[in-house]
């Protein structure tokens, strides 16, 4: 079994960046530091681990804050070629989170700080803050970032000001209103790097969960202007295709004509945790058109209700007459955000943005 993620964050982390602050500033009680982490880390999950080292390296830093930042920055690492990471920079996270849970403010100084240390370990959690008590400064600051050549610092601009980033504080002035980010993304959605335009599209994801229509509308503009966009507009608009958003399926062309379909079934009846099922149905398209068939399995909830995800089926382009024999497998393997609770389980196809079913299974205790 592969090692807790939280065991990144563990007492070697904690004695590097003693090592490497003292070097950066003598006067550091890197022992004290030390001391004052170690135990009490095995008790801790990941996040609490790093609020933890943060704290306890915030308070023993020099002060003004700006001297603080200077010594952190001193203390890095030299920066990456290519992407950032994650796994081995881990115990760069803490550092970050100083500056999260401090620099606002000193949000000249910080800003300064998190575009040399985003290279080491994103800073996209630590700059919100700053996003949120200082907007002018903060997106005035990331507008003149999107033109830097390091590809770090030009994600940072995407990711840092999605309205929603999971794990991160929540932007509430660009869930309501995103059109500051929006006109970041924009300048950044035919960046040569794959790693910056895979963030542009998780910003649109976001702006889609709030506004979808305004998402479906700036997805159409990219791809007119600029049809090498569709992958980027795609991914960005995966969550409104999911659910069936007409908008985004028509974008796509993949809202289809009209179909019939029958014999929908969910094969075997009963089945184990660890193995998988497969659902059938048959698709008669009335008219030709591509269809878009995706798979909604919903199971008992952990406190009565239901949960559910949906899952990518397939598109075919059915001229009319024709019937498509679709299949598609359910892994039953269990995965830490699909929980399996034994008992009754139901399956629609979501075929052309409706939803068909449902058909059903039982996973067995």
């Amino acid at each position: 079994m592969a090692e807790p993620f939280k065991e990144r964050v563990n007492a070697e982390a904690v004695e590097r960046i003693a090592t490497r602050v003292a070097a950066a500033w003598p006067a550091f009680p890197a022992g004290a530091f030390v001391a004052a982490v170690v135990p009490k880390l095995a008790d801790l999950e990941l996040k609490d681990r790093v609020a933890l080292v943060a704290d306890a390296l915030a308070d023993r830093l020099p002060t003004p804050f700006p001297e603080a930042l200077r010594v952190l920055v001193a203390a890095l690492p030299d920066a990456p070629n290519g992407a950032v990471d994650v796994g081995g920079g881990m115990w760069v996270w803490p550092v970050l989170t100083v500056v999260e849970r401090r620099g606002a403010g000193e949000p000249e100084a910080s800003l300064s700080a998190l575009r040399e240390m985003t290279s080491r370990f994103s800073a996209e959690f630590a700059v919100r803050p700053i996003l949120v008590a200082h907007p002018e400064l903060a997106y005035a600051t990331l507008a003149e970032w999107v033109g830097d050549p390091n590809v770090h610092v030009r994600r940072l601009v995407s990711e840092g000001s999605r309205p929603r980033l999971p794990w991160g504080q929540r932007l509430p002035a660009a869930v309501s209103d995103p059109t500051r980010g929006l006109a970041l993304i924009e300048r950044l959605v035919d960046d040569p790097e794959p790693y910056v335009r895979r963030s542009v599209a998780n910003h649109l994801g976001d702006v889609a969960k709030d506004h979808p229509e305004r998402a479906v509308a700036v997805a159409q503009a990219w791809i007119a202007a600029n049809p090498a966009r569709a992958a980027v507009a795609r991914h960005g608009l995966r969550d409104l295709l999911k659910k069936g958003h007409a908008g985004a399926l028509a974008l796509f062309g993949e809202g289809g004509g009209g179909v019939r379909v029958s014999g929908l079934r969910v094969t075997p009846a009963e089945a184990a945790a660890g193995g998988k099922v497969e659902v059938r149905a048959e698709i008669e398209a009335l008219t030709a058109g591509a269809v878009r068939v995706d798979v909604v399995w919903r199971w008992p909830g952990a406190r009565g209700g239901t949960g559910g995800k949906t899952f990518r089926g397939a598109v075919r382009q059915l001229a009319a007459g024709e019937t498509w024999s679709f299949r598609s497998a359910l892994s039953l393997r269990p995965v830490s955000t699909r929980p399996l609770r034994p008992g009754e389980q139901k399956v629609w196809l979501r075929v052309g943005g409706e939803d068909v079913g449902p058909a059903g299974f039982r996973l067995l205790g």
